[in-house]
């Protein structure tokens, strides 16, 4: 879900994301994701195998008023890309020289990071789908 999402991020494909992720949070999205430079926009997506590590960050079950019963899990994503920003970006970014092949051709790549929280509904008879309830790429998407 994580690599779907990011993809569609950085495509400005919000459109397909109506299942995925909470109304709120797409909201926001619409927002930032206009005012992002290209090379910003870019960065935001993690294709699958550039996942280096993942992590859960946490983990609550909460009840709601009407007896409601829910999951929230939050993720964290370390991701290689290689969009084209600056080597001193703030914050958590590392960058790496990375060779393919040939050893006189140098590919830059970015470590960056990512958050992401799904939720899903466990009463009886609720749907069994995840919804993404916060999205955060620090020094990206802020």
């Amino acid at each position: 879900a994580f690599s779907v999402v990011s993809k569609l991020l950085s495509q400005r494909r919000l459109d397909l994301l109506d299942e995925l992720v909470s109304a709120e949070v797409l909201q926001v999205l619409k927002e930032k994701i206009s005012l992002l430079p290209d090379n910003h926009r870019d960065a935001l997506a993690a294709d699958i195998d550039s996942i280096m590590y993942t992590t859960e960050g946490d983990v609550r079950f909460y009840y709601g008023d009407d007896g409601r019963k829910f999951v929230s899990i939050l993720m964290r994503f370390w991701y290689l890309n290689g969009a084209d920003l600056p080597d001193e970006v703030p914050g958590e970014t590392k960058v790496f020289q990375i060779v393919f092949g040939d050893e006189s051709i140098k590919e830059k790549r970015h470590l960056l990071t990512a958050n992401y929280e799904f939720q899903r509904e466990f009463t009886e008879g609720a749907k069994p789908d995840w919804t993404i309830t916060r999205i955060e790429h620090p020094r990206l998407l802020e």
